[in-house]
């Protein structure tokens, strides 16, 4: 037997080791999270009692919005508070005009107020940032006051300068106590920025390294380098407001956080010329290996001016070593080596000298170099909009709010308005979240832990005591452990719901309190509402992945044929920000498994960015006055084929391979050294897109 108690106690004591290294953000809390936490209660407290002292009808809301606009930064807590500002004056603007124009007239009413809660999610959808919020709040703003004023619509205009002061006074309180307790915010931003380039640089510089050296780098790692591009140059807006009048450093971030996925993109260009051309010299091999050793150096030097400087003369010694062997290669006839390694030394050389001109801006960019360009368009990362998105998300927000009226008309619920407030808040506001069902079920769960934790004021404080002082030492505790969660990755979804909740679910008034019943029917409606929202979300419009798939691959084949086209909207940063998005929305989906299937998919995903980035390059070669009247026309008609929607993946492929045979050709024959570097260069470009097409696609070919 004492082996097997002594097993029981050792897997009771992991068990509760697991336990509380859980909790481990409650009990040693980091010092940010804790500032964060006291001073967000802080000033909700004292909005609370500003709200109290001024009589207000629902003085819960101002505590309410300190907590909905208080963020980790300043530079957010600044943007969302200005946002919540705008889409409040939308939002009461559209419930006036809706109360006035259908007084007690339900089946007016309901139709109009779902089309304009449709809308706005719609529109919040098209847009990103704090500016989708503005448009959500607009929806659900609308919702609550006009739906408030529904018993007495005479009085809708009292009700909506009511939530007006409401939304006003938490916003005043929560950025007074954000910028009192910082200090030294421009340049923590600028501190903060250096950290995340030098982490997207590091991630990007590894990744090219591998690929240069033809070591396997999984796809989602690729991937994440591209997403998290993205995602920093969106909070690049917030730091922009704290770095304040420095506006050239956000400028140059944003240029190299767009480099960084140039780069990336040259890279992945490189590992299929490296896939295609299994003959190289031993020179060129050495290029290669030059190349991924200052790759490496990245990591020791980036700290450092002076190394980040030598480093950059090191990059621009091998760009000239580059174009010296490619130089070289072109003074030779090219029957001396028949179709030999000299043109796939070329190609190769030429790929490499690309994707090191995109790392030497990069670090240009990086260390803040005059002599670059940080506004320079082709720098810039592009978040394209999504109509279909917009459409989809616009009409499950109006069906469910008629549905929800529907509920109330049939019901005849007392508390029918409150429910579809809160069914329009969940359905607008997380329309344009990657994982709908996901994000909505956070926000419910956040809710039923704040119904449970304002049992205590509600059932044992505030019926014994009128004290402030008492209801502030009860409320306090609640609101430090939801805002120390709310600075906890894992619990940051659930805990934002629960400090968002649990001041409006006290109920609290001047010259009242709130009744058991009252109580409990409040938050049956809030639930229901929320609950509501998460089976909207499943079933109505839900997202299916062979749908996602089938609408993806159309997508990207209109997509390609507009780059066949010519198109000028469809430039590099809107082809690459496109399906990086498609990504982020299959990976919220399927994160939790894995499989064969999602790495194939990416795969496929990065193949066809491969192809449409080089199709572009070629589409710039093909305007260039230099080129051949005859070349041009067989890149003319390689272009029509992609333009064209009859033309499959198998004629694609051998289009390009015909291309490349002809390309091939004329460089032979052409005795012009600045014809044959150009005829080289669209042989690099079409020699990726045929092995890229030449490849299993599961995109291309509808798998």
């Amino acid at each position: 037997m004492g082996p097997f108690f002594n097993r029981t106690i050792r897997e009771i004591q992991s068990s509760f080791t697991v336990f509380f290294r859980g909790l481990s953000w409650l009990y040693t809390p980091r010092l940010s999270a804790l500032g964060f936490s006291v001073r967000t209660t802080i000033a909700a407290l004292v909005a609370l009692a500003i709200a109290l002292w001024m009589e207000l009808g629902q003085p819960q809301w101002a505590p309410m919005t300190v907590w909905i606009v208080a963020q980790g930064t300043l530079g957010e807590s600044l943007s969302k508070a200005r946002w919540r500002v705008a889409g409040t004056l939308g939002g009461i603007v559209s419930a006036i005009a809706l109360a006035s124009a259908f007084p007690q007239a339900p089946w007016l009413f309901f139709p109009a107020l779902a089309v304009w809660i449709g809308l706005c999610t719609a529109l919040g959808t098209l847009v990103h940032n704090f500016r989708s919020y503005a448009f959500v709040l607009t929806a659900y703003t609308c919702s609550i006051v006009s739906l408030s004023a529904q018993a007495q619509p005479d009085q809708v205009f009292s009700i909506a300068m009511a939530r007006g002061t409401y939304i006003l006074l938490g916003v005043i309180c929560g950025t007074v106590a954000d910028m009192a307790c910082r200090s030294n915010v421009p340049g923590k931003a600028r501190a903060a920025i250096r950290s995340q380039l030098q982490q997207i640089v590091l991630e990007a510089a590894n990744a090219s390294r591998d690929i240069l050296l033809e070591h396997g780098t999984p796809e989602s790692d690729l991937h994440n380098i591209f997403s998290l591009s993205l995602s920093l140059s969106d909070r690049i807006e917030f730091s922009a407001i704290e770095v304040g009048r420095t506006r050239g450093i956000v400028d140059y971030a944003r240029a190299t956080l767009g480099l960084a996925s140039r780069l990336m993109s040259r890279a992945l260009g490189m590992r299929s010329r490296l896939g295609a051309v299994t003959r190289r010299s031993a020179r060129t091999q050495d290029l290669l290996h030059d190349a991924a050793g200052l790759l490496d150096r990245l990591r020791a030097d980036i700290d450092d001016e002076k190394a980040l400087q030598a480093l950059r003369q090191a990059v621009l010694a091998l760009i000239e070593r580059c174009q010296e062997d490619v130089e070289q290669s072109v003074s030779l006839p090219r029957a001396e080596n028949g179709r030999g390694s000299v043109f796939n030394d070329r190609i190769l050389i030429q790929g490499l000298q690309l994707t090191l001109t995109e790392l030497q801006h990069l670090l240009g960019c990086l260390a803040g170099d005059p002599g670059e360009n940080p506004k320079a368009e082709s720098y810039r990362l592009a978040r394209p909009r999504n109509w279909y998105a917009a459409i989809h998300n616009g009409l499950r927000s109006c069906v469910a709010v008629l549905m929800a009226a529907c509920v109330w008309e049939v019901t005849a619920w007392p508390d029918g308005p409150l429910f579809i407030t809160f069914v329009s808040v969940v359905c607008a506001r997380f329309a344009s979240f990657s994982n709908t069902v996901l994000a909505s079920s956070a926000f419910f769960s956040g809710a039923v832990w704040a119904a449970l934790a304002a049992v205590v004021p509600v059932f044992l404080v505030m019926p014994v005591t009128a004290s402030y002082a008492m209801l502030c030492l009860t409320i306090s505790v609640p609101m430090l452990i939801g805002g120390l969660a709310t600075r906890t990755p894992a619990l940051a979804a659930r805990a934002a719901s629960f400090s968002n909740f649990f001041p409006y679910l006290i109920g609290l008034d001047n010259h009242s309190r709130i009744n058991e019943a009252e109580w409990f029917n409040t938050v049956f409606a809030l639930l229901s509402g929320l609950g509501f929202g998460v089976l909207v979300f499943r079933y109505v419009f839900p997202f299916q992945l062979t749908r996602f798939y089938r609408n993806f691959r159309l997508d990207l084949l209109s997509d390609l044929r507009l780059i066949g086209r010519n198109r000028r909207s469809m430039t590099e940063a809107v082809w690459v920000g496109r399906i990086i998005l498609g990504m982020e929305q299959l990976i919220a989906h399927t994160k939790a498994a894995s499989t064969g299937a999602n790495d194939r998919w990416l795969h496929a995903a990065f193949s066809i960015m491969t192809v449409g980035r080089n199709l572009l390059q070629i589409q710039a070669y093909r305007g260039q006055n230099s080129l051949p009247e005859n070349a041009r026309a067989i890149l003319s008609r390689l272009c029509q084929s992609f333009a064209s929607p009859f033309t499959g993946p198998e004629a694609l492929e051998l289009q390009s391979r015909d291309a490349l045979e002809s390309f091939s050709t004329m460089e032979t024959v052409e005795a012009n050294r600045n014809l044959r570097l150009l005829f080289s260069s669209i042989t690099g470009c079409l020699i990726i897109i045929a092995n890229e097409l030449g490849r299993r696609n599961d995109i291309l070919e509808g798998a």
